[in-house]
């Protein structure tokens, strides 16, 4: 279910209606179910999974924390989910019963791994603190990215395999490949529920005994798919607590969702067709007319694609959330505006980053164990940033990239720019920089991204018609970077409700003007559904 779509606002229309109308209780089981409807848009069997992981970091929380859940609530969970997994993932063909052993394989063995774990928890909760709170932190790490190996890696990591025996002249071993549906969002909600885990084992947050509250905190709709990244002490708080209508609130939503939705249909759907072009002709190897110029005018498009339609989505997610009375985290500070690569992380898809710092970079060692290990640590957190985009070389190339230009960033001891016209042209290079990156990022494979790359410096004529693709490039996305270079970040956005009225509708009816007349037509999923 899309934000773009008709039936997403029909359905949070009711859904706002009644919410402000129940008590904090209701408020939260309200958004539970809608949370799950939400998802179960795209494969309902999927909801399982979200289940799964949201019942693994339930207990493991409360385990690390040494807590005991009782045992009725533990039959309740068990029940929950073996039930859950008997509905959901159960074929049924013509409206009969199963009768193969394969159709209750999961059923079976949920049942199977919650009586195992069930009958473990005992023995668990008798060992001393430091060995449970390790065993529970262990096996809440180790199940959640099985989960997430298996869908999201399995085929890519036996393709490896035997391409590297291929080398070795090995070619009668063989390897089936699953046809696996890569469930939406699961990397996103799998590392939110990892970090509650993590953070309780650090003693920096306390679990909730309180099943429901949890898993609102897990699936909480507005961010379930594509983020941002919430932790525990900032989003599980304003679940917990009762919520009231701030000043405010309906105005700031309001704003946020209208500059989302502009940065989506009017940035990004307007930028896929000269994006897609572009990348398509190298992945089907029609490419050969195609100039320099064509090409890095089809990267310029991607960059301003995939920035209006992440940021997009965040914006409407906060003004979304706005409206129920949560606050999520800002996701981007203006990142086309960034004057090194350490910067641009401080303003990109910040939740990741700063997810990645906190649970990889820092406890890799980060900066404080030699000049060579931070290289190496920087590396390797953003080459495992690039593989959670996705099970792809093109992913590893790109996340190397920017490690590479992080680590010579820092190499070089570049210093940061004073006058005005360093900064703006370090903007420029850094822009070029990050561009560069998306080439690897957008291209279906590395085959392609280094023919895409060879073809940009190769000299030739501008054909006439790549002036139309940088027309519309600079009418869609200039005025959207000239309005954020006067704004620090989304928090300025919304002091716009303290303007009058008149301003006020000036301005709305601005934004839905242009929405509507330079709306691409065609509009598609978010991009980062997708991871």
């Amino acid at each position: 279910m899309n934000y773009n779509s008709l039936i997403f606002w029909v359905m949070f229309g009711v859904i706002y209606l009644i919410y402000w109308k129940v008590n904090h209780r209701k408020q939260n089981l309200l958004l539970l179910v809608a949370s799950y409807i939400f998802y179960g848009f795209w494969d309902y069997r999927f909801l399982f999974l979200v289940l799964l992981s949201t019942i693994i970091d339930f207990i493991g929380g409360l385990g690390v924390a040494g807590r005991e859940i009782p045992s009725r609530q533990r039959y309740r969970l068990g029940g929950l989910l073996v039930g859950t997994a008997l509905v959901l993932c159960t074929p049924l063909s013509r409206g009969r019963l199963p009768h193969q052993l394969s159709d209750i394989a999961i059923p079976l063995g949920t049942l199977v791994a919650v009586l195992a774990y069930g009958g473990l928890l005992p023995y668990l909760y008798a060992l001393p603190e430091a060995k449970r709170r390790r065993a529970f932190l262990i096996i809440s790490m180790v199940a959640n990215l099985a989960i997430l190996a298996f869908f999201k890696y399995f085929n890519f990591f036996l393709s490896s395999l035997q391409t590297a025996l291929h080398l070795f002249g090995i070619t009668d071993i063989p390897l089936p490949l699953l046809n696996i549906i890569l469930p939406a969002g699961i990397s996103f909600y799998t590392f939110q529920a990892m970090s509650y885990t993590i953070d309780i084992w650090r003693k920096e947050i306390e679990p909730t005994s309180n099943f429901q509250d949890f898993a609102l905190f897990v699936c909480f709709f507005p961010h379930l798919v594509a983020g941002p990244i919430m932790r525990g002490h900032t989003l599980l708080p304003q679940v917990i607590q009762e919520r009231t209508r701030r000043q405010g609130d309906t105005e700031e939503g309001l704003i946020l969702v209208l500059l989302g939705m502009f940065k989506k249909l009017v940035i990004a759907d307007n930028m896929a067709p000269i994006a897609n072009a572009v990348f398509y002709r190298f992945t089907e190897g029609t490419a050969a007319g195609l100039s320099g110029s064509e090409v890095l005018l089809g990267v310029y498009a991607f960059a301003f694609q995939i920035y209006g339609d992440f940021s997009g989505y965040s914006s409407i997610a906060r003004g979304i959330s706005r409206w129920l009375g949560f606050e999520l985290a800002i996701n981007f500070r203006n990142p086309y505006l960034a004057v090194s690569p350490s910067d641009f992380w401080q303003r990109w898809h910040i939740s990741l980053s700063s997810w990645l710092r906190d649970y990889l970079y820092i406890p890799l060692g980060g900066n404080r164990q030699g000049t060579a290990r931070t290289y190496g640590n920087l590396l390797w957190t953003m080459v495992l940033g690039g593989l959670w985009h996705g099970a792809s070389g093109t992913f590893i190339a790109w996340g190397f990239y920017h490690g590479m230009i992080l680590c010579l960033f820092r190499f070089f001891k570049v210093p940061d720019p004073k006058s005005w016209f360093s900064i703006q042209l370090r903007r420029v290079l850094m822009f070029h920089l990050v561009c560069l990156g998306w080439l690897f990022f957008r291209a279906d494979t590395l085959s392609a991204a280094f023919q895409m790359l060879k073809r940009i410096v190769t000299p030739g004529k501008i054909p006439p018609f790549a002036l139309s693709s940088l027309m519309m490039i600079l009418v869609h996305c200039i005025p959207i970077l000239i309005f954020e270079a006067l704004t620090k970040d989304e928090s300025q956005y919304v002091r716009f409700y303290e303007k009058t009225w008149l301003k006020k509708s000036v301005i709305y009816s601005a934004l839905i003007i242009t929405t509507i007349i330079l709306n691409g037509g065609q509009s598609s999923e978010f991009i980062y559904f997708q991871f």
